[in-house]
């Protein structure tokens, strides 16, 4: 590590782990929307296909309140999360395969936090608005807001995965060759 104005920089020489990073942030972040909207089409097919989609169900219950009136319907099912979860994971997706367009993989430093602040006030204030009974929320804000932070946190969490892995290879390579 350098230390540069005060700050310690980490340097490190392994090319690998930011593309493996990466790839499984997008290969995962993929297959949890291919997840979400398997759940309405498996139940509209009804048999085993029904047991498996209220498995998906399930499944995505701990994260999402699945309330039908809140949610997104194809194949005359519900979505197997909200409006606002769902457009968090496709801004999430959307993100990830953005960020390599905007900085180089191997970049361990995230933007500048006001961004991640922005668009927490934005959800924050859309949800506590309408609990409040000042703004009723719509589809529309709560697909807008859930985007909005969705798209914005992969700019965080894959600089951050990036450094962390690093740190724990390149520990493990001086624990293990030293």
């Amino acid at each position: 590590m350098n230390e540069v104005s005060g700050v310690k920089e980490f340097n490190y020489t392994d090319e690998k782990t930011p593309k493996k990073v990466y790839f499984v942030i997008l290969i995962f972040s993929t297959v949890w929307l291919i997840l979400i909207f398997s759940a309405p089409l498996l139940k509209s097919l009804g048999g085993l296909y029904e047991k498996m989609s209220s498995f998906l169900y399930l499944f995505f219950s701990p994260v999402c309140h699945q309330e039908d009136a809140r949610s997104f319907h194809i194949f005359n099912e519900k979505i197997a999360v909200c409006s606002r979860c769902l457009w968090i994971y496709t801004g999430f997706l959307s993100g990830t395969i953005i960020y390599p367009l905007k900085y180089r993989l191997t970049n361990l430093n995230p933007p500048s936090v006001f961004f991640l602040i922005t668009a927490s006030v934005l959800l924050g204030l859309d949800v506590l608005l309408d609990g409040a009974g000042i703004f009723r929320n719509t589809f529309f804000s709560r697909s807008l807001t859930g985007f909005i932070i969705g798209s914005v946190l992969p700019f965080y969490l894959i600089p951050g995965f990036t450094r962390f892995f690093s740190e724990v290879n390149l520990f493990l390579k001086n624990k293990f060759i030293s």
